[in-house]
């Protein structure tokens, strides 16, 4: 027996009015059914096609200072970032920096596209659903094969397939939360490619935001850049 009623008790519903209730409850059932039945490795699929022509980028990031994941856009304006840098990327998952001038900091970056890559054939399991930054998120988890007690999780958006938060955790701790922040429209290869990662470290309480502009899709790059990376 169902918890609820689906008619009022006093109410004298015709037989066609009853079959239009169940066929609706049974379709809902069914939606719901459908929804929760995709696997960790479907949703993982689902988000690495949304980059399938993207081969190869390059674009340049800037890396700012602050206390809080909500800090103003006006950061950009009013602040000097404390390091600026070329970033790389080229399939399957390979990424370099290249710094920009000289700088005592050292260059801290989560690149979307990298970490799908490297997680792609790894056993990953679907936590559930979250809400993150007004999304309803699928929630997928793995284990480092390399470092057992190291945690990867990603919060992936149904909506676009987009990447909304990436979290490290060591042995229990959490080192980093990174989210993404897309722009809107626009050129499809770039609109999901991420024009900030915001980063915050629970052990420090500092936040890290990456600001990423002029990005260039699938243009001839050196394989030395990626060569050098890996010295």
């Amino acid at each position: 027996m169902f918890p609820f009623s689906i008619l009022p008790k006093d109410s004298k519903a015709s037989p066609k009015r009853v079959s239009v209730i169940l066929t609706s409850l049974f379709l809902f059932l069914s939606f719901t059914a459908n929804v929760l039945a995709i696997t960790a490795q479907e949703v993982m699929e689902n988000a690495l096609n949304v980059y399938e022509d993207i081969d190869n980028y390059k674009a340049v990031a800037q890396t700012y200072e602050t206390d809080s994941m909500e800090a103003s856009g006006r950061i950009f304006e009013v602040q000097q970032p404390i390091i600026s840098f070329n970033l790389f990327f080229r399939k399957p998952n390979e990424h370099a920096v290249e710094q920009i001038g000289k700088s005592r900091h050292g260059i801290f970056r989560v690149e979307v596209l990298s970490t799908l890559g490297q997680l792609r054939d790894i056993t990953l399991e679907l936590e559930g659903r979250e809400h993150l930054l007004g999304q309803n998120c699928y929630v997928l988890a793995c284990t480092s094969p390399e470092e057992p007690g190291t945690v990867i999780k990603l919060w992936i958006s149904p909506r676009d397939w987009t990447v909304q938060q990436f979290t490290l955790i060591m042995k229990s701790l959490t080192l980093t939360n990174t989210q993404f922040k897309y722009p809107p429209g626009g050129n499809r290869r770039v609109r999901f490619l991420p024009m900030e990662t915001r980063s915050f470290f629970p052990l420090s309480k500092k936040v890290l935001i990456n600001r990423i502009t002029n990005y260039q899709v699938n243009t001839s790059l050196p394989s030395e850049i990626f060569e050098k990376a890996k010295k």
